[in-house]
């Protein structure tokens, strides 16, 4: 079940055509649409963050399904929110005397919810949960809202067939641009005496797939036409998934969506973030996909600019590895999986702001630490099996001693260690020299490392320095200038980040770019 890479198709006939191609390919080619040459994105959400009425459908407290009127509040990285008013779902108890009352608040929770806005629009609203606060008044929250066409479907299970994204870096992980060659008038040369080209290239767009699932990178474009005055062409990257299974929206988040988001955060070493993300119905087309809206999405898409994707500085990108994004996102689902120590610990931490460095410094080496102790799990297994035969062994020969008071039995056989001692300083040793560049010298040189020395007044192994500051940190014991946590942080980040490649599958290569932190 490889992944295989596409390659791309038959060469354009026309300036058109080539465009199409080179952007993903006329998709969503919008040619004259001024409010997309106003802001030069061809990347747009269905809707800006605001406020948006619409009808929506909630079951009452008898379960009939009630139209109810109601205001859409999307805002940019929040959950999505409701007021609506009319027949809003209301328990009202019956008392012997005839008399009715109710209490307030009241809850009431679904795991979907359908709406139409005033524009036509379907909405989608995911977990939601209706609050009555008074007669006739209710505030829904929801975790996401997807918005689609009039003609998108918001019938049966939300099954997903189709996703797409644009994350942050994506273009600089893509590792290809959509134009190839520019000819411009050269010194000397009339400005309307030479003809203005731009050569597209096709190889821009990418595929990779195996029985499952297809993976596509390319650019949405928008090109102007027609206009004497003015031209501009602007490319949007985007990642497209198509699923030979639909699967919930749950499993798209967390099997699809945030590993690939983490791929690319990993590869730029940057926290990178999800600008936009789209998902399709089974049966629907690509046209009637549904935007999503809720906590980290700000639905805000960007068009790729050269000075942009030249100052990230990528450890590997989707062209330069041997192994596909597609393979990397298996490896990182097989991972969480089987709850990988490095993945639950680093894995989940490049994707949110940096802490303090004394936090993330106990991170690092908690996930160094990890590491060593997962792939050395048989090894260690193997030890506390010979350590417990000869615990048993020794404690069997002191109760044979004649003489030996029971006391002093007791107490050893109470405070003989039961495993055997497992130390970081191996431990540490082992991840900086399996790495192919060795980070050792750099670290030794930080500030942090010579205040452990001077405070022991005369040299420390490494590995001992290191375990020492994580000792003081973590017992409260002593404390360190959060300058020199920093500087060695940095260093501690990029051998995690290269260990992280390494145990993903990717080469030496890009092991190596991480652990140096520089560009190749």
């Amino acid at each position: 079940m490889g992944a295989q890479q596409g390659a791309s198709g038959d060469a354009p006939t026309s300036l058109h055509q080539a465009w199409g191609r080179a952007a993903d390919c006329s998709r969503r080619q919008d040619l004259g649409d001024n409010r997309l040459v106003a802001s030069g994105v061809p990347l747009k959400p269905r809707l800006e963050p605001g406020q948006y009425g619409g009808e929506w459908l909630i079951p009452n407290q008898d379960g009939l399904v009630q139209r109810v009127g109601g205001d859409l509040e999307l805002s940019a990285g929040r959950p999505p929110s409701v007021a609506v008013w009319g027949d809003v779902p209301l328990h009202i108890e019956q008392h012997p005397n005839g008399l009715t009352s109710a209490a307030f608040p009241q809850r009431f929770s679904y795991p979907l919810l359908v709406g139409e806005l005033r524009n036509g629009l379907k909405v989608i609203l995911v977990e939601a949960e209706v609050s009555t606060w008074q007669l006739e008044r209710a505030i829904v929250s929801a975790r996401a809202a997807l918005v689609g066409p009039p003609s998108g479907s918001t019938e049966g299970p939300l099954l997903v067939s189709k996703i797409g994204i644009q994350i942050s870096g994506l273009d600089a992980f893509s590792g290809i641009g959509p134009l190839k060659s520019f000819s411009h008038p050269q010194p000397g040369e009339g400005f309307y005496d030479h003809t203005w080209q731009v050569s597209p290239n096709p190889d821009c767009e990418q595929r990779w797939s195996d029985d499952h699932v297809a993976l596509r990178f390319g650019y949405d474009s928008t090109i102007t036409f027609g206009d004497p005055f003015f031209f501009r062409m602007a490319f949007s990257p985007v990642a497209r998934l198509t699923l030979a299974d639909p699967q919930p929206f749950d499993v798209c988040l967390d099997r699809w969506v945030e590993p690939l988001r983490r791929l690319v955060s990993l590869a730029t070493g940057r926290t990178e973030q999800i600008t936009y993300l789209s998902m399709s119905r089974p049966g629907d087309s690509e046209r009637d996909d549904f935007q999503v809206y809720g906590s980290g999405l700000d639905q805000n898409p960007f068009a790729s600019l050269g000075n942009d994707v030249r100052q990230i500085d990528a450890a590997f990108t989707a062209r330069s590895e041997d192994i596909s994004p597609l393979q990397i996102l298996r490896g990182w689902q097989r991972l969480l999986d089987e709850r990988h120590p490095l993945l639950e610990t680093y894995g989940t931490s490049i994707i949110i702001p940096r802490q303090h460095p004394r936090s993330t410094y106990l991170l690092l080496i908690q996930a160094l630490e990890g590491l060593y102790g997962h792939e050395h799990k048989a090894e260690y297994e193997e030890r506390v099996q010979q350590h417990t035969a000869k615990r048993a062994e020794i404690l069997d020969e002191l109760a044979g001693q004649a003489g030996l008071p029971s006391r002093v039995i007791k107490f050893i056989k109470k405070y003989l260690m039961k495993k055997p001692h497992s130390g970081l300083d191996e431990c540490l040793t082992e991840m900086f020299v399996s790495l192919p560049f060795d980070v050792r010298e750099e670290l030794a040189a930080t500030g942090l490392i010579q205040e452990v020395q001077r405070a022991a007044g005369g040299p420390v192994p490494l590995p001992t320095a290191l375990r020492t500051v994580r000792n003081d940190l973590s017992h409260g014991t002593k404390g360190y200038p959060t300058a020199q946590l920093h500087e060695a942080v940095e260093i501690l980040d990029r051998v995690a980040r290269a260990h992280m490649l390494r145990v993903l599958g990717c080469g030496t290569a890009a092991q190596e770019r991480a652990a140096r932190g520089s560009r190749f």
